[in-house]
C-alpha cells in the first residue's frame, strides 16, 4: 500500500498572481483595485452580459426539458423524414450555446478588454513602483 502525502499547495500558472518582472503583487494593491470605481464599472458591465444570457439561456433549455417531458404529442410532431421536433429543439441547444460563446466573445472584445488590461497594467506597474522605491 503507497503512502499517502499531504498535498501541495497549488501553484497558479506562470503569469498569475505577479507583476510585470515576476514579483508577488501585493495583497493591499489587489485589496485596492476591488474598490476601484473603474473595476467596479468592469464588473457591472460583465455581469449586464452574463446575467441576461444566463437567464435567457435556462429559461430556453427549461423549456427544452418541459416539452419533452410534458409536451410529447409536440416534441414528436415529424417535420420532414424522421427529424421531429424534439430533435430540432436538441439541435438548437447547441446552435445556441455555440451562438452566446460568440456573442460573448464579440461583447468582451469591444466592451471588456480594453479596461481590463489597463487595469491590469496599472496594477502590476503600481506594483513594480513601490517596489523600486518611488
Amino acid at each position: 500500500m503507497a503512502t499517502q502525502r499531504p498535498p501541495e499547495p497549488p501553484t497558479p500558472p506562470p503569469g498569475q498572481g505577479e507583476g510585470p518582472s515576476g514579483e508577488q503583487l501585493s495583497e493591499a494593491a489587489v485589496i485596492a483595485m476591488h474598490s476601484d470605481p473603474r473595476f467596479l464599472a468592469l464588473k457591472k458591465s460583465l455581469f449586464r452580459f452574463i446575467v441576461p444570457m444566463s437567464l435567457a439561456f435556462m429559461a430556453w433549455y427549461l423549456l427544452y426539458v418541459l416539452m419533452s417531458a410534458f409536451g410529447r404529442d409536440i416534441m414528436g410532431t415529424v417535420l420532414f423524414g424522421s427529424v421531429n421536433v424534439a430533435l430540432v429543439f436538441g439541435i438548437l441547444q447547441f446552435v445556441s450555446t455555440f451562438g452566446i460563446a460568440i456573442l460573448y466573445t464579440s461583447y468582451a472584445r469591444r466592451k471588456l478588454d480594453a479596461p481590463a488590461i489597463e487595469l491590469r497594467d496599472e496594477l502590476q506597474n503600481s506594483t513594480a513602483g513601490k517596489e523600486d522605491g518611488r
